[in-house]
């Protein structure tokens, strides 16, 4: 599991926009958004940056964002995979995602990279995420 410190934001210029990164806190279970790409904004029409994920996602949410933070959590292992949800303008969008452990000087882990690739989304195009 790398280190918050190896990641260097030039080396990943080209994904920063689709870049989160994100803090754990372990008691109780919470995830704070600490960096939200402009693609995630644009596509959901809101900055969460500093926000926590319970307080933005219903219990009944079409994506399960905080058991996938608790599985990497637990397995110490990234997760990758894909999901689809309604989109404002009817009809359902797709995209991939992954997100990945890290650590802050130790080896428990404390942050979290996640990228979403929205694949040809552009925003304006009336595909915003309910």
């Amino acid at each position: 599991m790398p280190d918050r410190t190896v990641l260097w934001p030039g080396d990943i210029l080209g994904l920063l926009p689709s870049i989160f990164i994100s803090e754990l806190e372990r008691d109780p279970f919470r995830i704070r958004y600490r960096l939200v790409g402009t693609r995630a904004v644009a596509l959901t029409g809101f900055d969460f940056t500093g926000r926590y994920l319970d307080e933005m996602q219903r219990a009944d949410a079409e994506v399960p964002w905080a058991d996938y933070y608790r599985m990497v959590t637990e397995t110490r292992r990234p997760l990758m995979g894909a999901v689809t949800v309604s989109a404002k303008a009817g009809g359902t969008f797709r995209y991939e995602f992954g997100i990945f452990p890290l650590s802050l000087g130790g080896t428990e882990i404390r942050q979290f990279i996640a990228v979403e690739d929205y694949f040809d989304f552009q925003a304006g195009s009336a595909q915003w995420i309910r």
